[in-house]
């Protein structure tokens, strides 16, 4: 039997975080690691260069979200964006920022963070037990750890935090088993889905389309009402849509889905235009070009592989009609399409692609001062475990981060 005064059961961006803050703090700490090595998911960041923060984020603190709203002020506001880079910097990782704020490792390269967190246990001689599922824990005195390895099964400690992460991204090791083990000390779980993920559509065309990206706008509607609007590069996949703003707009999209609402996307691909604008436009581009076949009067305004597509959903039947014998009711349809192609949203494309989970751990049950558990003394939570999570951009692993360095340091002064 194993016996530290803090174990950490998980090793993944808010468990390292929250070791080495321990560490530094004169604790005898420990991580318990599931898997065969650490900082899996973090590798999975960013496109594979981890997007470690944003520097827009500040009080109220707006991208972020939970059942349980303003939970997470108090370890955001103690752990600022500059706390995140200083914190870096002090291990040996330089940090750059880029578009919208994204701040990412100087090298671009999501294994440096990996590395360097490695390198800073390795330097705090902080035991890493690896392979190590922790299957169940029991509380008399101290907390008892029962794992799958069978070296090092048993474990005990005087002061536990879970930062096992929520049910995204499966394959790195957040299978959702460590709710279960909060829910053997009676905490309630706030019902799990996938966030920041790519949609899957109701479309009849999807095949003719795929492949094909631009910039635009997604607005995302709920029982016809319009919930956010988001720019950027926007993708057409086998299964249905993807994208930064599409990203941006699933969680929303995630929780009406589970209460079974209608969900609508309509995308916008001439965002530099008004509907009158375009309208003036595309009048006298078919006047201009009256004997032309309408199948090629949009080449050079849309991507060609859309054109077919679009005809067909404006109910233009004969592709290869020439312009002047458009209908003004077909021209009025194709014209609209442009500003406002609307697609209904069937599903999200699951925890396996999600980068987030959306709900966890009641925090109505964690005390927002030290983030301990309200209902078991000296059991603790940080990550994404914790019925929080944020916009796509940087925002989940600044508050993996800063819940991780917050928990450690309220443990040390407790």
């Amino acid at each position: 039997m194993i016996h530290h005064d803090l174990i950490i059961v998980g090793g993944g961006a808010s468990g390292l975080s929250a070791a080495i803050t321990a560490k530094d703090f004169g604790l005898d700490v420990a991580i318990v690691e599931g898997t065969d090595r650490i900082g899996k998911k973090i590798l999975t960041t960013g496109n594979g260069r981890c997007n470690i923060s944003n520097r827009t984020i500040s009080f109220p603190f707006l991208s972020y979200h939970s059942e349980n709203p303003g939970f997470f002020t108090n370890v955001l506001s103690s752990f600022s964006v500059n706390d995140t880079e200083n914190f870096f910097l002090s291990l040996g990782l330089p940090i750059v920022e880029l578009k919208n704020g994204k701040m990412y490792p100087k090298s671009l390269q999501a294994s440096s963070v990996v590395d360097i967190l490695k390198l800073a246990l390795e330097d705090r001689s902080i035991p890493l037990y690896t392979d190590c599922k922790v299957k169940d824990i029991h509380k008399k005195n101290v907390f008892k750890l029962s794992t799958s390895n069978e070296e090092n099964k048993l474990f005990t400690c005087n002061k536990l935090i879970l930062a096992c992460g929520g049910k995204s991204a499966v394959k790195t090791g957040s299978d959702g088993s460590a709710y279960n083990l909060a829910k053997s000390f009676g905490h309630s779980i706030i019902e799990t889905i996938p966030g920041i993920v790519q949609l899957k559509l109701s479309y009849p065309y999807l095949k003719s389309i795929t492949g094909v990206k631009f910039d635009g706008y997604a607005t995302l509607l709920v029982d016809g009402e319009p919930i956010r609007k988001e720019f950027g590069e926007i993708l057409f996949t086998d299964y249905g849509i993807s994208g930064p703003p599409i990203l941006q707009i699933s969680g929303h999209a995630s929780k009406a889905l589970l209460k079974k609402k209608n969900i609508e996307i309509i995308v916008d691909m001439m965002p530099n235009q008004s509907l009158s604008e375009i309208e003036d436009f595309m009048e006298s581009h078919f006047a201009m070009f009256s004997h032309r076949p309408v199948i090629n009067s949009l080449i050079g305004i849309v991507n060609k592989k859309l054109i077919p597509t679009l005809l067909k959903e404006a109910k233009i039947e004969n592709l290869h009609k020439p312009c002047y014998d458009l209908q003004w009711d077909e021209k009025k349809r194709l014209i609209n399409l442009l500003k406002n192609w609307k697609f209904k949203c069937i599903d999200t494309n699951g925890f396996n692609q999600a980068q987030v989970t959306i709900g966890g751990i009641n925090t109505k049950e964690v005390d927002p001062k030290t983030l301990e558990s309200k209902l078991v003394k000296n059991l603790y939570f940080c990550g994404e475990i914790l019925d929080v999570d944020g916009d796509c951009g940087g925002f989940n692993l600044h508050w993996a981060w800063s819940s991780g360095n917050f928990v450690s340091k309220n443990i040390a002064n407790s």
